[in-house]
């Protein structure tokens, strides 16, 4: 009952906003982790690039590609964002009994990190995009292909199994407890909206680029999402300390958020060739 009053229309959207600005970083951090890792590889192999916010560019002949160029320029990303992911999941650990904010950005800076792997994997296979290239290059056979997509799926599954505790946790920084009367409320807020809000602010920062992972990551995503929903859902009530809670603004992160979005949308605006 002590909760029932913070149920309203304002603090659903404060926790909304919050949420979707945690996403949307998160999702621009592994976006240029990646990014500039691939310029970086690719400058190791004294190839010609260009990059701006949204695209890297290899002006190089096709002989130029060897296996091993190509299986590092592609793979090292994925390979970094999977430990940035274990990383961030250490610390949403290390703050778990606190109510901090900061909390909602390593939730879906991990979920974001083990959707690009495992998702990347999954989709990037199947369409031959992205880290699928390396696939093409190993010439694996369909076997092969069909046992790397499986991994990505488990992979996806793997990652919604562990991160449902996490999901349902997050709810300690507004709430004394989650229970079937505020979970339809919390989860709508703090999952649901910002998914929906947050892949449209970002599909609208890459426009008119958009590339194949920003295009198609959604909807892995998505599928970690119902299943940690559907699990949470099925969870007794979780009850935290009996510290007043307060739901607002987290400056933080919205300003952090919208640094990052017109930053780098404005200083990479233009091809930079190196």
């Amino acid at each position: 009952m002590k909760n029932d009053f913070k149920l309203t229309k304002e603090n659903f959207w404060i926790i909304a906003i919050n949420s979707t600005s945690a996403y949307v970083l998160a999702f621009l951090f592994i976006f240029y982790i990646n990014h500039f890792v691939k310029i970086l590889i690719a400058l190791s192999y004294r190839y010609e690039v260009g990059f701006d916010w949204s695209i890297v560019s290899y002006y190089i002949e096709a002989p130029e590609w060897t296996h091993d160029s190509v299986t590092l320029i592609f793979a090292s990303g994925p390979i970094l964002i999977f430990i940035v992911g274990l990383i961030s999941l250490i610390a949403f650990w290390s703050l778990v009994e606190e109510p901090a904010r900061l909390k909602t950005f390593f939730m879906w800076l991990t979920l974001h990190s083990f959707n690009l792997v495992f998702g990347g994997l999954l989709i990037g296979n199947l369409f031959k995009k992205g880290v699928g290239h390396v696939f093409n290059w190993m010439y694996l056979t369909d076997t092969s292909k069909m046992i790397v997509s499986l991994l990505g799926f488990v992979g996806l599954l793997g990652t919604a199994y562990i991160m449902s505790k996490p999901v349902a946790i997050s709810a300690n920084s507004y709430f004394n407890q989650l229970d079937k009367k505020n979970f339809p409320f919390f989860i709508t807020a703090q999952i649901i909206v910002p998914f929906f809000f947050g892949t449209i602010i970002y599909l609208l920062f890459f426009i008119p680029e958009v590339q194949f992972q920003e295009t198609f990551s959604w909807i892995s995503l998505l599928m970690i999402i119902l299943f940690i929903i559907g699990r949470v859902n099925r969870m007794e009530t979780l009850y935290f300390d009996e510290d007043d809670r307060f739901i607002n603004i987290s400056p933080i992160i919205v300003i952090t958020s919208l640094i990052v979005i017109i930053s780098f949308r404005i200083l990479l605006r233009n091809e930079i060739l190196i």
